[in-house]
């Protein structure tokens, strides 16, 4: 890759960070603490599922 468009990518890049942070903005407590049990649930189950298949598989044998 040359010089310049490297330089050319680095300015385009800095561009679409400014824009996603002009255009972002602080989620409210609701759709956050929301988010954040969604995010929960989905981590404790998909654990559980894990050691399921863990258990499951030392009784088995393999």
């Amino acid at each position: 890759m040359s010089s310049n468009k490297l330089i050319s990518w680095f300015r385009r890049l800095r561009e679409d960070w400014n824009r996603i942070i002009t255009v972002a903005r602080k989620p409210d407590r609701n759709f956050f603490s929301l988010n954040l049990k969604v995010t929960l649930l989905v981590l404790v189950v998909v654990g559980v599922l894990a050691y399921i298949i863990q258990l499951a598989l030392t009784l088995i044998g393999v």
